[in-house]
Order: structure tokens, then C-alpha cells, then sequence
């Protein structure tokens, strides 16, 4: 999860990034750029903001972890 300029560096180096909010013109742009790889959880329109935006995302990382482990065959303990 990122959210603003600071995490650009970061989020070059992941697979996918999800972003609460876009809180920059830069952030703006590189979700704009790379959507499959940046995945923007805000939806005013369905009144997903703040809060319900990062729970959104925390939920998208946990689906997309389970994803991988199911794929790779892993296992956790």
C-alpha cells in the first residue's frame, strides 16, 4: 500500500500497489500510466473514501497474497 510521492521508489519495485487515495499529481499519473499495476481503491461515487478506502485496500493485499500462495502451491504456518 502506498499513498503519496515518498512511495513512488517503493512502489516501482512491487508487483502490484494499492492505493487508497491519489494524493498527488505524480501518484496520479503513474496509476494512470500502469492501472494493472497500480490499483486505486477509492470510489467516491459508491462512497468508498477514508477510512473504507484503506480497508479496501488492506482487503485487495490479503486477496492477492492468498492468490499467490494458492498459485505457488506454499504453504504457511
Amino acid at each position: 500500500m502506498c499513498d503519496d510521492d515518498n512511495d513512488l521508489e517503493m512502489a516501482a519495485a512491487c508487483g502490484k500497489v494499492f492505493l487508497p487515495s491519489v494524493s498527488s499529481k505524480s501518484m496520479e499519473k503513474a496509476a494512470n500510466l500502469s492501472p494493472e499495476k497500480f490499483i486505486v481503491t477509492e470510489t467516491k461515487a459508491e462512497g468508498i473514501t477514508e477510512m473504507k478506502s484503506t480497508e479496501k485496500s488492506l482487503v485487495e493485499v490479503i486477496m492477492e497474497l492468498q492468490s499467490r500462495k494458492s498459485s505457488s502451491g506454499l504453504s504457511y504456518k
